[in-house]
């Protein structure tokens, strides 16, 4: 039997390597590359509306207060607390103009002080004043 001495080729076995290396390298890239490639999307960052009213002006009954909104691509957006609270906050999904209601309502059918909004969001947070809905 008999035994190599490694170090006969070290030139080869450098090449060798590098070589070996490189290819894997290249590859890698060419086969994952378009995962990398891919444009990212646009930043729209998300804003926050915070309405709030006088929570000393809702009155005895507990009813609550109904916020609706709606973005001109049909995405809709509510929430509703007790008056007694006097504030809402809604996490909406872009920047823009929203159009909607808000209004107070108790147990049953009926809705009562409707009134309709139009909120031009253009900040990441917008803190809206309301009258107290009754």
């Amino acid at each position: 039997m008999q035994i190599h001495d490694a170090s006969q080729h070290p030139v080869l076995a450098f090449f060798t390597w590098i070589g070996s290396t490189l290819i894997m390298t290249a590859t890698f890239w060419l086969l994952f590359g378009a995962c990398v490639d891919m444009e990212p999307p646009p930043f729209e960052p998300p804003a926050r509306v915070v309405a709030s009213w006088d929570p000393l002006q809702c009155g005895e009954d507990d009813h609550r207060v109904v916020v609706e909104l709606e973005d001109d691509d049909g995405g809709e957006v509510s929430g509703s607390v007790p008056c007694r609270l006097g504030g809402l906050t809604l996490d909406v999904r872009h920047w823009g103009v929203y159009r909607g209601r808000i209004y107070a309502w108790s147990l049953g059918p009926e809705i009562r002080s409707v009134t309709s909004v139009r909120l031009d969001i253009d900040s990441p947070i917008l803190w809206w004043t309301v009258d107290t809905p009754r």
